[in-house]
């Protein structure tokens, strides 16, 4: 039986990003506050932090994230993306 995370919100995906940016000049920071994707950089700066993790549900959430922006793809700053926010976590299906 192997776990499966499944898609995050956009909410979600805003709240992970806040979460883990490294200031304004970083990539998860413009995902965080407009929904931008800058797909290379957000990769890079996810991988560093998953890099730094064991296992657990932090670790969770940076690999959700990281599926969210793949999928999602690069993209400009989204409307209303500033009204979004999802506190719930990252759930996983067991197959």
């Amino acid at each position: 039986m192997s776990a499966v995370i499944v898609m995050i919100s956009d909410g979600q995906a805003r709240r992970i990003a806040s979460e883990w940016h490294g200031g304004m000049s970083s990539a998860l920071y413009s995902l965080a506050s407009s929904g931008a994707i800058d797909l290379d950089r957000v990769r890079d700066e996810i991988s560093r932090e998953l890099w730094k993790l064991d296992v657990g549900e932090v670790r969770r959430e940076l690999l959700a994230l990281d599926k969210y922006v793949r999928t999602a793809a690069a993209r400009p700053a989204q409307s209303g993306w500033s009204r979004l926010w999802d506190d719930s976590p990252v759930t996983v299906n067991q197959t």
